[in-house]
């Protein structure tokens, strides 16, 4: 400021020279002219990544996708942000707070069960689909297996694609099952949930103080990893194959039936009865069943990558998913789920418009099947696009590894559907229900009767 006020008065002051003296003209020195705004070096444009805490995930991240992308487009950094899935500060509610604030990445990786939340409160861009190599949204969404689209668009504008589509098998540790005298268990059709506590019984083991050093069974959730997508995916599975689809029934609450009942029955067998389940015990998702510490688990597809970062030598099985009654086929009833990659609609279009074309160089364009191939191959993230499932490398990938048969075959012979409540105030109720049942000893009557309560209470 003070530059510009010098200036001025001198140039007054020379003004008033000028009218009283003449001035013989003198050639002005060649000054360089300052750099435009066009000539300038432009400044490294920079993509924020936020993704949940799943160490395979962050390793093709940094490993891979990234630096590829980054060497593809010089000044472009990508940060990448891992927020733990589970615990006091979750990644769904860290990644709503940031959104609802209007800040948080440019795009980001989450589940199905945001999709709505997300849509009602216009946190998400909708994509271009010419950035994915398609003409229009709807030759975008027909790309991919009938149905599989939905949970990602509204009013026919897509505003997520998939990280990963997945459902439940069972995996067991043949080890254990080998040192406990247990035959593998058929790939041809499950076995009962009845069966699972016998076996569990026999896989369980105890030190001199009666205190578990090896359990037969991990549900979902335990108490270090307190999340309540597992709470409601193991729920519902339970509860579907005793004949009910959802807690609520026409729109009214349904927590004291006998469905329901039976479902938290069998978590609390498993807890107490047989003590095949022991919450406390477990500590990683990943690693108890590979270095022994627990024999089965349900689980998808990305189980395999993410347990042989901890025993790259464990044995494993792999088995239908368990079901009220082998012999009855309206029993078999499975959950699936999908993560998709989205895009902040409060960030400029020119970001939007860099997240997407990020998100094409990860999963792949309009008929491209290598993208789909290398997470398939190395996550165990099923992509589910016509043309990758026609490819020779999905077929090459399920004859080197035959264990992922089970997952097609679970589409084929289950019923499969998406869980209804999870991360809203009816799946912050089924929390409460089970852990009455599995911390407090509650049986599951009284507890079902204060859910419906909760519920209905919700609905006041």
């Amino acid at each position: 400021m003070r530059k510009v006020i010098y200036c001025i008065l001198l140039l007054v002051v020379v003004t008033v020279i000028a009218s009283c003296v003449p001035i013989t003209p003198v050639a002005a020195p060649q000054v360089p002219a300052a750099p435009t705004a066009a000539q300038a070096t432009p400044a490294a444009q920079t993509l924020e990544v936020w993704t949940h805490e799943f160490p395979p995930l962050q390793d093709a991240m940094t490993k891979k996708w990234i630096p590829e992308f980054e060497a593809k487009h010089p000044g472009v950094k990508v940060k990448m942000t891992t927020i733990p899935f589970a615990g006091v500060v979750s990644f769904d509610a860290k990644l709503l707070a940031a959104l609802s604030s209007g800040e948080g990445p440019d795009l980001w990786d989450m589940g199905d069960w945001n999709y709505k939340t997300f849509l009602d409160n216009k946190f998400l861009t909708p994509f271009d689909p010419t950035i994915f190599g398609y003409a229009s949204d709807q030759e975008m969404i027909d790309a991919y297996v009938p149905g599989t689209m939905d949970i990602f668009v509204r009013d026919g504008k897509v505003y997520g694609l998939f990280s990963e589509s997945n459902t439940l098998a069972l995996f067991y540790n043949l080890d254990l099952f080998e040192q406990a005298g247990v035959a593998p268990l058929p790939a041809d059709k499950p076995v009962s949930w009845k069966q699972i506590e016998e076996i569990g019984t026999k896989l369980r083991k105890t030190d001199a103080s009666g205190a578990p050093t090896q359990i037969g069974w991990q549900f979902g959730f335990f108490a270090s990893f307190r999340s309540p997508q597992w709470y409601a995916q193991n729920f519902y599975e339970l509860m579907r194959q005793y004949g009910q689809n959802d807690i609520y029934v026409d729109g009214k609450p349904a927590a004291n039936t006998e469905p329901v009942k039976k479902a938290l029955q069998t978590i609390y067998d498993f807890t107490h009865t047989s003590k095949i389940y022991d919450p406390t015990f477990l500590n990683n998702w990943f690693a108890d069943f590979p270095k022994g510490r627990v024999a089965m688990v349900l689980a998808g597809t990305w189980f395999v990558p993410a347990i042989k970062q901890n025993n790259p030598n464990v044995r494993f099985g792999v088995a239908p998913h368990p079901v009220v009654n082998p012999d009855d086929k309206s029993t078999y009833k499975n959950i699936q789920w999908s993560w998709g990659w989205s895009v902040n609609a409060n960030k400029s279009p020119e970001q939007q418009k860099l997240a997407q074309e990020f998100i094409a160089f990860m999963l792949g364009k309009k008929g491209e099947t290598e993208q789909a191939a290398w997470w398939f191959s190395n996550l165990g993230y099923l992509h589910p696009s016509k043309a990758f499932l026609a490819s020779q490398a999905y077929k090459d990938k399920l004859a080197s590894d035959p264990w992922l048969k089970q997952w097609i075959d679970a589409y084929n012979n289950y019923d499969i559907q998406y869980v209804q409540h999870a991360y809203d105030e009816p799946g912050a109720a089924l929390v409460r229900a089970i852990d009455r049942v599995v911390y407090d000893n509650m049986s599951p009557e009284d507890s079902a009767k204060l859910f419906q309560s909760e519920l209905e209470r919700l609905q006041q």
